[in-house]
């Protein structure tokens, strides 16, 4: 479950050089009436999913014709900015958008067209939400250690929003924003190490497509302005929550800590970044991992899922004291990952 990166993390110190942020404008708080259609459907051990969703206040929402890539560009500008690279000076471009307007090129292409990126800058969209900022991170440190590449941009931004079905308890928590960084030697932040762990008999308890949906005694598809039908985020009545209860809950934080002990570091060391889709989920991580500090952007942005990470490091940044820094992430399918960075 864990594999040591700490010779070439000695070696070059490859980590993150710079971040930066991007959230739409328009804010939508816990009275709109979008959410007055949840559901309070109960499973066989009588938990509704809108009772898991909890701590929320507002949440930032792309409006009208707005695109998630103008976000992701910002963002990425940002992060350049704070790294004084320029776009020529970046090899690879990991990340993703999503929902993409296409099911396939992914947007993070048009990142690359707003961008300037060089024509030689390979684009390497990561599908596997909700860690594709984790494993991009990954990837990236990887393709700089086996010197295939001098600087990495990494770029994840979310527009759910758009895609919800505002039936469903998890819609509650939902915003949209885009996150960015650059990765490359000599870094304040360097990569020491990761945790991951799949847990596939889960698969299918949470999904994102295309569905029949019900709503006042009706069944339709959600379909946006073109009368085009969209897809929706689920979690199963059963095993969905069965999921979010038990191996988010709790298998996240043990992963974590038994990352912290390989070496000999606890939760007072670190600064931790987490998923942040429920005050449910993080009061309880925050109790098992006890960090120095748990940087969340919760109350103001809600769950930006893949964004929520970069994000949260770039709106914490320079407030961050520990020595340490640790990304948790859970992830459908049911997969979650954690990186631990060390500061220089």
């Amino acid at each position: 479950m864990e594999n040591s990166l700490a010779g070439g993390e000695m070696q070059q110190q490859i980590g993150i050089l710079g971040c930066g942020y991007s959230v739409p404008p328009h804010i939508r708080r816990n009275d709109d009436p979008i959410f007055n259609q949840v559901k309070g459907t109960v499973n066989s051990r009588g938990i509704a999913e809108k009772d898991l969703f909890t701590g929320m206040r507002e949440r930032r929402y792309l409006d009208g014709d707005e695109q998630l890539e103008t976000l992701m560009v910002e963002a990425a500008q940002i992060a350049l900015n704070r790294a004084n690279l320029l776009p020529a000076d970046i090899d690879r471009l990991y990340g993703y958008a999503t929902v993409s307007p296409y099911i396939t090129p992914n947007a993070l292409y048009a990142v690359h067209r707003g961008l300037k990126l060089s024509e030689q800058t390979l684009v390497v969209p990561v599908n596997n939400e909700f860690t594709n900022f984790l494993l991009s991170v990954l990837q990236a440190w990887e393709a700089i250690a086996a010197g295939h590449c001098t600087y990495a941009l990494i770029v994840c931004g979310t527009n759910w929003t758009k895609f919800m079905d505002y039936t469903q308890g998890h819609a509650l928590s939902v915003g949209d924003g885009a996150g960015a960084v650059v990765l490359g030697p000599n870094a304040p932040f360097a990569l020491v190490d990761y945790a991951t762990q799949t847990l596939s008999e889960q698969y299918g308890a949470m999904t994102m497509q295309t569905r029949v949906i019900s709503s006042h005694g009706q069944r339709h598809l959600l379909v946006d302005e073109n009368n085009v039908p969209i897809p929706t985020y689920e979690i199963t009545l059963e095993e969905g929550i069965r999921s979010f209860q038990v191996s988010g809950m709790y298998g996240l934080p043990q992963m974590v800590n038994a990352l912290l002990k390989k070496y000999d570091l606890s939760g007072k060391d670190i600064a931790l970044i987490t998923h942040q889709a429920s005050r449910v989920l993080m009061d309880q991580w925050a109790s098992s991992i006890q960090p120095k500090e748990y940087l969340d952007t919760f109350e103001q942005f809600g769950n930006l899922t893949l964004a929520t990470y970069p994000v949260n490091l770039a709106y914490h940044y320079h407030s961050i004291t520990a020595g340490y820094l640790v990304f948790a992430a859970v992830g459908v399918g049911y997969h979650q990952t954690a990186l631990l960075l060390k500061r220089y």
